[in-house]
């Protein structure tokens, strides 16, 4: 989501704002205290990593996840997804997703995912349904929760928090006097922490509370390398990168932070007439009314997945989204794949793969 001016600095907003900021801190340290002490069971052999993130809004998940699924593939091993299925209007919990599974009933991005991975991909608003049907059904090696950091009702092995290099943690301040979840020192507890572009010399620790010399030490960074555009209405039409340099595009993105996006067309030399719109917006048509058809509409693939059903009945054939590549630390699997074989050789499974 896009984060109101005041998160990003102190004004008097904030200083309204902090009563309930210091009761939302408060209660996330509770929470967490209690998910600590109850020790809650595992209900799944597999290793369970959850990816997600300590502030409101995207931070790369999505990626990350396609780079991490495809590089635990590599090594042999058998991935599976869950994910809450945030907006799906499905009455019947949970569900399988595929490639053509509507993001309508489903989701975004577990539709995303499913696209591009040859993995099971399970949703349910209760996770733990999700985890029990693909366990019963697919019996992965690794389960991977997209989201879900502060679900607790859900065990996990090993925790991944993203972070927007960019926008990082904002004013410090949790909800709703900043962007924050829980308090900064949920970093502490985490097992990785994975920046989604080039880390700052700053990153906005300091003075904290955050042990920093602990968090440098499990601390990655994330690229995405634009590669092509591809047609909305049919992904395989495609452009090479320079197909838009100097033009004038329209621009549009659903995503948490779409500065991002707009800002990735401009390095490309492209001008741009940016539009932002809701995380996980369920567009309809009349949500395209500002655009005109003698200019090229560009998108993300995240935003592409729900307008294919649109561009294709409107024969929009002047809408690309752009595909990027996500690319990630080598020394960062190399330590993941380590703790995960650590946690499989624990319950004598290691061998299997």
């Amino acid at each position: 989501m896009s984060w109101p001016a005041f998160w990003a600095k102190t004004n008097w907003k904030t200083t309204l704002l902090m009563p309930l900021s210091r009761l939302v801190c408060q209660e996330a340290a509770r929470r967490l205290h209690k998910f600590r002490s109850a020790s809650v069971s595992k209900s799944s052999k597999a290793v369970v990593i959850v990816v997600g993130n300590i502030v409101v809004g995207g931070s790369g998940k999505t990626p990350f996840i396609l780079w991490l699924v495809k590089r635990l593939q590599q090594q042999g091993l058998k991935v599976g997804i869950i994910s809450r299925g945030y907006g799906g209007k499905s009455k019947k919990w949970p569900q399988w997703v595929d490639a053509q599974s509507s993001p309508e009933l489903v989701g975004d991005e577990p539709v995303l995912l499913a696209k591009h991975l040859k993995c099971p991909v399970v949703v349910a608003p209760k996770r733990n349904q999700a985890l029990s049907m693909l366990q019963q059904e697919a019996q992965p090696d690794v389960i991977i929760s997209d989201d879900g950091l502060q679900h607790y009702g859900l065990a996990r092995d090993i925790e991944i928090v993203m972070v927007d290099a960019k926008r990082l943690w904002g004013n410090r301040l949790c909800l709703p006097a900043g962007p924050l979840r829980e308090p900064l020192t949920r970093l502490d507890e985490v097992d990785f922490i994975v920046y989604n572009g080039v880390k700052p010399a700053d990153d906005g620790l300091s003075g904290s509370g955050v042990n920093e010399q602990a968090c440098a030490l499990k601390s990655f960074e994330m690229a995405l390398q634009p590669v092509r555009f591809r047609q909305v209405a049919d992904p395989q039409q495609e452009r090479p990168l320079p197909f838009f340099k100097a033009q004038s595009v329209q621009a549009m993105a659903g995503i948490g932070n779409p500065q991002r996006f707009f800002d990735t067309l401009e390095t490309l030399q492209i001008e741009v007439d940016g539009r932002p719109f809701a995380d996980h917006q369920a567009y309809r048509l009349s949500d395209f009314d500002w655009v005109k058809d003698e200019k090229p509409l560009l998108m993300t693939e995240k935003d592409a997945v729900k307008c294919l059903e649109i561009a294709q009945k409107q024969q929009k054939h002047n809408w690309w989204f752009l595909e990027v590549e996500p690319q990630a630390d080598d020394d960062l699997f190399d330590k993941l794949y380590a703790r995960i074989q650590s946690v499989r050789n624990a319950v004598g499974l290691a061998s299997n793969s």
